[in-house]
């Protein structure tokens, strides 16, 4: 087994959560290279989600940090801004889920530290407290004596007002200092100890030594003591714990606390003696255990066994940073655990990805909260803004529009209920489904067929509106979804009618950029980022359109995709497995809007995102490649296999800081991961598509002119065209017809199928609607079983016969009729698995409506012999809603070859 290490970048800032009503950040001492506020390492936020939902933003501290002394030389380390830090979240077995976070250099000591310092936080799940670890190694040739100090500030977000004062004291029963901020409307923290301590103090961080009241930092600073005063009212207050450990050359010690938030008094100290109750050493044990259960998820949670051990750490970690990243509260997923740039905010595509990552990876329960949460802030129209208050979940505005998270929802939602059969779940946001299908609907353009236009997953205004391909992929594999969802409600007229979405923003989608109106398919064979709001083309190659491939809304086997991605990859490609965004990209390196000034040295760094989305399409032929790109990104994620943020350097391949660490970009590789593992499939085909192309062709003798049918298109029934697939499954289907007959060429998965004659039978099948809406139907195929448009008309060709049968409705069965003898028997190729059927649109139709206005339901099936009625069972059905074209009218695409 090998092991890809990642980078030594550090991420600058960490969530810790307990799953419930806690939420902290910890932070180092610079969040970018442009931040100039003194900080950390340590706490800096700590945020209490079970009181009012009005001070769920209020970050309750100023910061909990350790500062120290060596007391054998003579030495302070005693300005924490001066400590550069590495962190994040443990791994391994007997730590899995805790913060870890190492002291490093010292700016400005007289000589370096005698002992290796880590300070470790476990939020532990579901209690009401933190635990803190001081774990020290006396690294020198002789014997040591180290003084910690650990001290928490409190914010109080009254401080102007007297009346307002926190009240804090010595509790000697528990060894606990505790701060009563309840008179601003505050909380209640206790910091306790679970060992004895040599010094306290509660002090006011606005006074100054020799002040009795004067702040524990400035005495320990001054003498390495604390001066125990034990009880204060003050505006502001800090309160501090010091002990000094004696080491000899190469042995450890350590010093544990305990940080507690709650409600009110009682709660709060009921809180503390629930952490006194077991040692420290037993609550990260918990935490492991808790964070061990939780990826396996009774065996539900889906893990990689990949050969490269750097890569499955990288998805556990991927893991353990979305689960931190969610408000446990709300559902709310935070966009960087960096507030620095962003804030915080949950920008509503970026948390849908990552959702859909989660259902991905077998947490239900997360990603529900999320898609929940979501349908409750849903505008009355139907869509959503671009972000929102990770806190609260209140709406803050950002760039807008941004409309690919309508599709991601409803799309989210279906892959949601697919995994899970969860109907109370649908019942629940079926309301939001439709809204959003039908704004989609609303949306679509009569001028292209494209779907809103919109600033789309690069937020740039100066470039104005455009109808991206990336927000318009959303928008297709959406509405599969929504199909799919009033399917399996039994709803087939409204999933009908959701197919008019996909048929119109694919058919804008695979039209040539030289037509007009323009489509995203352009000359030099890609797609294009789309097409400009004012009806011109927007041809820049764009890595985010490679969206299309990984949710299968361009099929990832057909040429044009095949082409696509080699114009990606030689445009675009960093580093051999990197991918930027554009040419000429210069965001992040001398951008106006860049977040923390040049992050990368030079333009057009490399997305790791981007990269997974290729990643997902090669594991579909390329498996090699697509694992060596994922062992890219691991390389790219920063210590401890933390998740990167937006880019990466193409100079020093480390991650930029200041979006660091971004959920979606984790998730990218997690749906990666599962992907290659075969556990996921990020496509989705629909239950049923809308058809209608006007083209005249001839069913050739052994279906042998596959090139008649380049560029008819093709729709899929089946994702997994393989060489063992079943030859009664219908792969795709290319649809046409001219003026007297429908034409069809049925692809199977097996791509093979038997001679004439020859064992195993088949038979080819296309059940019908009558065009003209007159026939009498019937809701079951020849087999008995049910379909779930009911049809008028069977055509059957079997593989041991030269017989066209057709069968008619006849009162309440299937009748024989004449057999077809117009047009050439279907033809089959053995070697491909290829067939092709010509029906008279006579025998399909009882009266005489105009070509061009008639539509029908077509189901498309091989059957083999069994032990059902006639004899045969019908393997799955591609529908198709059909319409019979002119020769004027535009065709309705779903795929297409070249």
């Amino acid at each position: 087994m090998t092991t890809t290490q990642p980078s030594a970048r550090s991420a600058p800032s960490l969530y810790l959560g307990n799953w419930r009503d806690i939420v902290a950040i910890w932070e180092s001492r610079r969040l970018t290279q442009t931040d100039t506020q003194p900080r950390g390492p340590g706490l800096a936020e700590l945020h209490y989600l079970g009181g009012r939902a009005s001070t769920w933003s209020v970050n309750q501290i100023v910061a909990h940090q350790g500062i120290f002394r060596d007391e054998t030389r003579g030495l302070r380390y005693t300005n924490a801004d001066s400590f550069a830090s590495e962190a994040w979240y443990e791994t391994a077995p007997a730590q899995t889920g805790s913060l870890i976070a190492n002291y490093l250099s010292y700016t400005g000591a007289p000589a370096p530290l005698a002992c290796r310092v880590s300070r470790r936080h476990a939020a532990v799940p579901q209690q009401p407290f933190i635990v803190i670890r001081y774990e020290i190694e006396n690294t020198s040739d002789k014997p040591t004596v180290f003084n910690v100090l650990d001290h928490i500030q409190l914010a109080n977000v009254a401080a102007h007002d007297p009346a307002m004062a926190v009240h804090a004291w010595h509790d000697a029963q528990r060894n606990a200092l505790v701060a009563d901020m309840s008179a601003s409307g505050q909380f209640v923290i206790v910091l306790g100890a679970f060992q004895a301590v040599e010094g306290f103090q509660i002090g006011n961080p606005d006074r100054r030594l020799p002040d009795a009241t004067a702040p524990g930092t400035l005495s320990f600073e001054s003498n390495g003591t604390l001066g125990g005063n034990a009880d204060l009212r003050a505006a502001n207050v800090d309160m501090a714990f010091n002990q000094r450990l004696t080491m000899t050359p190469a042995k450890s010690a350590s010093l544990s606390f305990y940080l507690v938030i709650h409600r009110d008094l009682p709660s709060a100290l009921a809180a503390a003696d629930a952490a006194r109750a077991k040692t420290a050493e037993d609550w990260f044990g918990q935490t492991a255990s808790d964070y061990a259960a939780w990826l396996s998820n009774d065996g539900k949670g889906k893990r990689t066994q990949f050969a490269d051990h750097g890569m499955n750490t990288m998805f556990d970690a991927s893991l353990i940073a979305a689960k931190q990243m969610q408000n446990p509260a709300l559902g709310t997923i935070v966009a960087s655990t960096n507030p620095f740039a962003y804030g915080y905010k949950n920008w509503v595509r970026d948390g849908s990805i990552v959702a859909i990552a989660l259902d991905a990876a077998g947490h239900y329960s997360e990603a529900e909260m999320y898609w929940r949460w979501m349908a409750s802030v849903q505008g009355d129209e139907g869509s959503w803004k671009t972000t929102y208050n990770f806190w609260n979940g209140a709406y803050m505005s950002f760039v807008e529009p941004e409309f690919d998270s309508v599709g991601a929802f409803l799309y989210g939602v279906y892959r949601h209920f697919r995994t899970t059969g969860d109907s109370e779940f649908l019942n629940a946001l079926w309301p939001a489904v439709q809204r959003a299908a039908d704004w989609i609907l609303r949306s679509i353009s009569g001028a292209n067929g494209f779907g809103a236009a919109d600033f789309s997953i690069w937020e740039e205004p100066e470039r104005g509106l455009q109808h991206n391909s990336f927000t318009q992929t959303w928008f297709v594999a959406g509405l599969y979804g929504a199909q799919w969802l009033a399917e399996l409600r039994g709803d087939t007229a409204l999933a009908d009618w959701y197919a008019g979405g996909p048929a119109s923003i694919m058919t804008a989608l695979q039209r040539p950029a030289s037509w007009q109106p323009p489509g995203a398919w352009s000359a030099g064979g890609y797609y294009a980022r789309g097409v400009n709001a004012d009806g011109t083309p927007a041809p820049l190659q764009d890595s985010s359109s490679n969206m299309l491939l990984a949710l299968g809304v361009i099929d990832a086997r057909s040429q044009r995709a095949r082409n696509h991605m080699a114009v990606m990859l030689s445009a675009l490609t960093k580093n051999a497995y990197g991918l930027a965004r554009y040419q000429g990209d210069i965001y992040y390196h001398s951008s106006p809007f860049d977040p923390a000034g040049d992050e990368v040295g030079g333009i057009e760094p490399a997305w790791p995102q981007m990269s997974m989305w290729v990643s997902v399409f090669e594991s579909l032929g390329n498996r090699d490649a697509a694992r060596r790109r994922m062992r890219w990104f691991v390389s790219t994620a920063g210590r401890g296999y933390m998740p990167q943020g937006e880019a990466v350097s193409n100079i020093t391949q480390l991650s930029v800081e200041s979006s660091m660490c971004e959920p979606l970009t984790t998730s990218s590789y997690i749906l990666a991961a599962v992907c290659h593992r075969g556990t996921f499939d990020m496509r989705v085909v629909p239950p049923i598509y809308n058809a209608g192309t006007y083209k005249p062709l001839a069913t050739s003798f052994s279906a042998g002119n596959a090139a008649q049918w380049v560029n008819v298109p093709y729709f899929l029934g089946n994702l997994n065209a393989l060489p063992k697939a079943a030859a009664s499954t219908v792969n795709k289907v290319y649809a046409c017809n001219d003026d007297a007959a429908l034409h069809l060429r049925i692809d199977n998965a097996a791509r093979a199928l038997p001679a004439f004659g020859a064992a195993p039978k088949f038979a080819i099948r296309i059940y019908a609607q009558d065009f003209d809406y007159a026939a009498a139907t019937l809701p079951w195929g020849l087999d008995r079983e049910p379909i779930s448009r009911p049809v008028s008309h069977v055509f059957e060709r079997r593989s041991d016969e030269d017989t066209f049968r057709h069968w008619a409705v006849s009162g309440s069965d299937w009748a024989a009729q004449a057999p077809i003898q117009s047009v050439v028997a279907p033809q089959w190729d053995p070697a491909s698995g290829r067939i092709e059927v010509t029906i008279p649109i006579e025998r399909m139709r009882s009266g005489a409506q105009s070509i061009g206005e008639v539509w029908a339901t077509l189901a498309i099936t091989i059957a083999t012999p069994s032990n059902a009625p006639g004899g045969w069972s019908d393997g799955n059905k591609l529908m198709l809603h059909y319409r019979l074209s002119r020769a004027d009218q535009a065709w309705i695409f779903g795929n297409i070859e070249e």
